[in-house]
């Protein structure tokens, strides 16, 4: 199954909005001040809270470091292509699936309820976009549907997630009400609704479900803040170049 991630994140505030929840958008947490009641301050104020949930993910900008040190942010871009028509597009994917290969840095791709081609992957380890990301990508599409040589991507953007060292989610608790998760690795849009349930549950009272992720080990990056990431790019070039041998 696919669906429409923006669309999907659009429902889910109109419900929390019904809810009573308030949203404060463009208001960055700048630090943490831990204790019986969090307080999170902002450039402009603060907000107490009895419970804190912590899902910066790629974002956390060290306000928790000892939950930084166990994810890498990497970026993720995906382009639109040009309009194909339904019946070229469902030349591509006849059974509209959605569709990811089996790649270490992987394409994944699916059809648009417009039949476009929507075309991911070109991942990057260094927190940096790829230089002439749209002609890289138009060409990956290129290289993976040659039929489509004489079609554009006519939009392409991109945004960071989050990894683990063994890519399973990292969710738990810290500090008995500072509870958190991260460590979607890729999986977020379908895992994230999963990770509210079971820390909302464990708010409530019930925390057998959140335990179980918590056993899970998740050990930190090597290298510290400064080596780290050079060290995951030098790593993943080289899986990205035993893809192109093999």
């Amino acid at each position: 199954a696919h669906l429409h991630p923006l669309a999907y994140a659009r429902g889910l505030a109109d419900a929390a909005r019904a809810a009573g929840v308030v949203i404060h958008e463009q208001s960055p947490v700048t630090r943490i001040q831990r204790g019986a009641h969090a307080v999170l301050h902002t450039d402009h104020g603060s907000v107490r809270a009895p419970q804190l949930v912590v899902a910066g993910n790629a974002l956390l900008q060290g306000l928790v470091p000892e939950l930084e040190r166990r994810i890498m942010p990497v970026g993720t871009y995906i382009g639109a292509s040009a309009p194909l028509g339904a019946e070229r597009a469902q030349a591509l994917i006849g059974n509209n699936m959605a569709v990811s290969d089996t790649a270490w840095a992987l394409d994944y791709f699916r059809l648009s309820h417009d039949h476009r081609l929507l075309f991911g992957g070109r991942a990057s380890y260094s927190a940096l976009p790829p230089p002439g990301l749209h002609r890289v990508m138009q060409r990956r599409m290129h290289q993976v549907f040659p039929q489509l040589a004489d079609i554009p991507l006519q939009q392409v953007w991109g945004g960071y997630v989050d990894i683990t060292r063994n890519r399973a989610p990292h969710w738990g608790r810290l500090d008995g009400n500072l509870y958190f998760a991260q460590g979607f690795s890729g999986h977020g849009v379908a895992a994230a609704g999963l990770a509210g349930e079971v820390i909302a549950a464990a708010i409530a009272g019930q925390s057998e479900r959140l335990d179980v992720f918590q056993r899970l080990q998740h050990a930190p990056f090597p290298g510290g803040r400064l080596l780290r990431m050079p060290l995951l790019v030098a790593a993943m070039s080289w899986y990205k170049l035993r893809d192109a041998l093999w």
